[in-house]
């Protein structure tokens, strides 16, 4: 048996394909135009994001300038003399130290020599702590120690005590001494 399209058949199909071509066409346009208007107002709102984002960042340097001047009042009093007062066997008097700030570090060096009955002698400058971290209340940094001669890189903490006193504290070799820095 041959089979043998009915023409009736035929004009039913052909309809309907052409109805499903015209459906899947308008249908697609519509999202076409649909998709394409909301890339454009997506378009305009990374706009204003990229804007926003601008002037978030602009504020935060601002807020990160003023927060700097702040932390500056904040940890620049440990600026100035300040003195430590040793007893031991090697050294009965004080030191006094004078901290300067250089860059986003305190550095303290020598400055004086005082012995037990208050004489004092100018003391070569000599680094001997480098504050890396205060924040005011506490602070970490390297403590330098001349031992017969050699000199020993310790890491130490500070400790406000209030804002004249600190305690500055350090473990070498199986040594630890917490050392009074008191404000000259």
């Amino acid at each position: 048996m041959i089979f043998v399209p009915n023409k009736k058949l035929m004009k039913n199909s052909t309809l309907f394909f052409r109805t499903l071509f015209f459906i899947i066409l308008i249908a697609g346009t519509a999202h076409l135009v649909t998709y394409a208007s909301q890339q454009k107002v997506n378009t305009n709102e990374s706009l204003e994001t990229e804007v926003s984002f601008e002037d978030t960042v602009e504020q935060t340097k601002q807020e990160s300038k003023t927060e700097e001047n702040n932390r500056d009042l904040e940890t620049d009093y440990i600026i100035g003399k300040w003195k430590v007062i040793y007893d031991d066997k090697d050294f009965k008097g004080g030191i006094v130290y004078e901290i300067k700030k250089e860059g986003n570090v305190f550095n303290a060096s020598t400055l004086e020599y005082q012995d037990e009955k208050g004489n004092s002698q100018k003391a070569k400058k000599i680094k001997t702590l480098v504050i890396k971290k205060f924040d005011g209340y506490k602070g970490k940094g390297i403590y330098i120690i001349t031992y017969k001669g050699k000199k020993y890189d310790v890491e130490c903490d500070i400790d406000m005590v209030d804002e004249n006193t600190f305690k500055l504290s350090y473990e070498s070799y199986g040594y630890s001494d917490i050392e009074t820095w008191e404000r000259q």
